[in-house]
């Protein structure tokens, strides 16, 4: 049913009905719009933004196709940047394991070239392996 630019079911309707001999129709439509006052006005507080405000340690990255990711000093201003690395689904050798592939995949990506402050993804890859 329609009254107004409301579109209310039967239900709203009767319960205006008797609402109307305390408040006026005026009242009772401003109710239903969603209308309220100067508090239900204000915005709410923006939820935390995924921004990187410190170095943390290595997680599952919510990229698609990547394995990790971390939050990294990015240039001299303390500000911090997130890297993700990894193939998923490939499993990584560590310290000890198959050397022809680690040979292969340190040539592959030149980890040799890989200092201990680069926090590139290829270089946070070569750390891994």
């Amino acid at each position: 049913m329609m009254i107004g630019w409301l579109n209310m079911s039967l239900a709203t309707i009767i319960y205006m009905k008797v609402r109307r001999d305390t408040m006026g129709w005026e009242d009772i439509l401003k109710r239903k719009s969603g209308r309220r006052g100067k508090k239900a006005r204000k915005k709410r507080k923006k939820a935390k933004s995924g921004r990187c405000t410190k170095r943390t340690g290595k997680t599952s990255s919510n990229r698609k196709g990547k394995k990790w990711m971390a939050c990294v000093p990015a240039g001299k201003k303390g500000k911090y940047k997130r890297v993700h690395w990894g193939q998923a689904g490939v499993k990584v050798t560590g310290k000890s394991g198959n050397t022809k592939r680690k040979k292969s995949f340190n040539a592959r990506h030149k980890c040799s070239t890989c200092t201990g402050s680069d926090y590139s993804p290829r270089c946070m890859a070569c750390k891994d392996w």
